[in-house]
């Protein structure tokens, strides 16, 4: 997990154009990296991976908004296991517990927490091979037959997940927060941006979409931007799709 210092009075401003907002952000944890194969298994059992693309340090994918934060999901197991309490003892705190980031936390994280003001493009850079997995460099091995061999979806052109943490960082040492995996944020969907909460928490409304921000590794650049929202309904599920943990500082 990396410590993501809040805004402290001097607000960062959310999204593009004129939708940009001034969002204050209190401090909090994000994980320097999706949530992982491994991670998911020991978690949820041996036998419960449902990713396309497998290997321990890929990202787990193909799972739903339900399926991670609904009671009995992945994060009500993550939360009643000993790993929780460990961690807020670590931190001077009892009252702590693993998350989903609400959309503007996502936001300030990607574009460098304290130094969003950098004004990058993708999380970490304006180059966007140095720190994503997206459509032009995310194709999986060549060797002869490969593609006749390998399971195939209907809409993946030819690429696929990598392990995390081989691309660049950003500034907060946070990786893949552009490309790899679509990740699910906390907060309903709402396409009237005035409306999202202006001290970091998630926007609550009754819409059954949930935001996805990040791009993936069968997206074009334009998707994997620091500010690119996308909302899909929360029972969605494919092989683009995973998450990251947030928690919130004591």
């Amino acid at each position: 997990m990396a410590y993501v210092k809040g805004t402290q009075g001097r607000p960062f401003f959310f999204g593009e154009g004129q939708e940009r907002r001034a969002i204050e952000i209190p401090n909090f944890f994000m994980a320097t990296v999706p949530v992982t194969q491994a991670l998911w298994t020991h978690v949820m059992g041996a036998d419960s991976n449902p990713s396309h693309f497998r290997g321990d340090r890929r990202p787990v994918e193909n799972v739903s908004w339900h399926d991670v934060a609904a009671p009995g999901g992945f994060l009500s197991r993550m939360n009643a296991s000993g790993i929780i309490g460990e961690m807020a003892r670590q931190a001077g705190s009892t009252r702590a517990s693993f998350r989903l980031p609400s959309e503007t936390e996502w936001e300030y994280a990607a574009r460098g927490g304290p130094r969003w003001a950098d004004g990058f493009q993708f999380s970490g850079s304006n180059d966007i091979d140095a720190v994503a997995w997206y459509d032009k460099n995310s194709g999986g091995p060549r060797e002869a037959g490969f593609w006749e061999r390998r399971p195939r979806s209907n809409h993946l052109p030819g690429t696929e997940t990598h392990d995390v943490a081989l691309k660049a960082p950003n500034q907060l040492g946070i990786y893949d927060m552009s490309g790899n995996v679509w990740e699910w944020c906390q907060d309903c969907f709402t396409r009237d941006t005035s409306t999202i909460p202006t001290d970091g928490t998630p926007f609550v409304g009754d819409s059954s979409d949930r935001i996805l921000r990040g791009g993936c590794h069968h997206n074009w650049a334009i998707h994997c931007t620091v500010s690119k929202r996308y909302e899909i309904v929360a029972g969605y599920r494919d092989e683009c799709v995973g998450f990251r943990l947030a928690l919130s500082a004591p």
